[in-house]
């Protein structure tokens, strides 16, 4: 029997549209390497706001990426978008195994012709470590995927 990932409360993403998907994409990210989704080799390091952080150097999955983060800045200039789930499915069967809950909250203030306020680096770099942790802390009580598996990104 798959597990299932289904978690009371989500991982919350809070703030500019550009912050939120950027905070999306390194957590989406963070999942498909700590889970194995894709081969390590296919990930690389790269520094931001003063933390190492892991993003794929897969051509596909990085043009699928960019879709959806592009996709989730649209949504989110126009605060049209509560919460965005990534689900992990069997491929053969199409059962969910995992599915990662990321809870939106839309800075309704901020409008995409408006100028963007600033953050301090240390309230990102905060934010980015708890996102991160989230992730990492889940990861550690989970089971390995030992089926063909493919990710999704999902807007209920």
């Amino acid at each position: 029997m798959a597990l299932q990932l289904s978690r009371e409360q989500g991982i919350t993403l809070r703030g500019s549209a550009e912050i939120v998907a950027e905070f999306f994409s390194f957590g989406i990210n963070s999942i498909l390497y700590q889970r194995g989704v894709y081969p390590s080799e296919t990930f690389t390091r790269v520094q931001k706001y003063g933390l190492t952080l892991l993003v794929t150097t897969d051509p596909e999955l990085m043009k699928y990426l960019n879709n959806v983060v592009e996709q989730l800045k649209d949504w989110l200039y126009k605060c049209s978008v509560q919460k965005l789930v990534v689900v992990i499915s069997n491929i053969e069967s199409g059962e969910v195994l995992e599915r990662w809950q990321f809870d939106i909250e839309c800075d309704k203030t901020a409008k995409d012709d408006s100028t963007p306020r600033e953050k301090s680096q240390k309230a990102i770099q905060d934010e980015i470590r708890s996102v991160i942790r989230q992730i990492t802390a889940t990861v550690t009580f989970l089971p390995l995927l030992e089926v063909s598996f493919t990710p999704s990104v999902i807007r209920p």
